[in-house]
């Protein structure tokens, strides 16, 4: 399975370190990629609603738990990506709640949906 990570994923990292958001979601991304990786799903995932017939059951978030955080999951990180059935994930977004892009629906949709059809790099262990 290819894990390949939006080529806006290191923004989101470093917005959430800025913020303070999230402590040490930046040292957990390699850890969900090779679960992603080996598994092809995370815990806790649910498909993201209001994308269409085309994205539909394909975008799906999870919950991520940080070691570092005193928060419960629904106040947690979220992580989005896209399953193909080529056995090809693509990490669209990474940060939560407290970022408005994730928190609004509207905002959300768009931005995975721009996302979508932009610049990816590999992820390599």
């Amino acid at each position: 399975m290819r894990i390949l990570i939006h080529k806006e994923i290191q923004d989101d990292l470093r917005l959430c370190k800025r913020k303070h958001w999230y402590n040490g979601l930046d040292e957990e991304l390699p850890k969900i990629c090779r679960l992603l990786r080996a598994d092809g799903f995370l815990p806790g995932e649910e498909p993201i609603e209001y994308l269409g017939k085309e994205l539909g059951n394909k975008v799906w978030h999870a919950r991520v738990i940080l070691p570092k955080e005193n928060l419960g999951k629904r106040k947690g990180a979220r992580i989005v990506y896209f399953k193909e059935n080529t056995g090809i994930i693509r990490i669209l977004y990474i940060g939560g709640h407290n970022d408005s892009r994730y928190d609004n629906s509207h905002k959300l949709v768009d931005l995975i949906k721009n996302r979508n059809i932009g610049e990816f790099t590999e992820w390599n262990d």
